[in-house]
């Protein structure tokens, strides 16, 4: 529950904000990332070590966000990225 709405703008920040820090505390607490490489220029591939995290991720994030995601989305893009696609998707849903 979001207890404060703003205009369109500031809240699709806060989305992408709270999109970021979902996805950071998955990285750092369930896959074990270093939370000093967890920036948001940071490739996917670099967090998410091996296959195995990957599909993890996939489905973690749809269980929790409702978003279906492809492993290439995961494998192709930086952080940064990666969130704006979840937001996008998590927009349409």
């Amino acid at each position: 529950m979001t207890p404060w709405k703003g205009d369109m703008s500031t809240s699709a920040q806060l989305d992408t904000r709270d999109t970021l820090e979902i996805v950071t505390g998955l990285l750092v607490g369930k896959f074990e990332a270093d939370p000093a490489d967890v920036r948001e220029s940071a490739p996917m591939t670099a967090l998410l070590i091996d296959s195995l995290m990957v599909v993890e991720m996939a489905i973690t994030l749809q269980d929790e966000l409702g978003v279906k995601l492809d492993e290439e989305d995961l494998r192709d893009l930086t952080l940064g990225e990666f969130v704006s696609r979840v937001d996008e998707r998590r927009a349409r849903a």
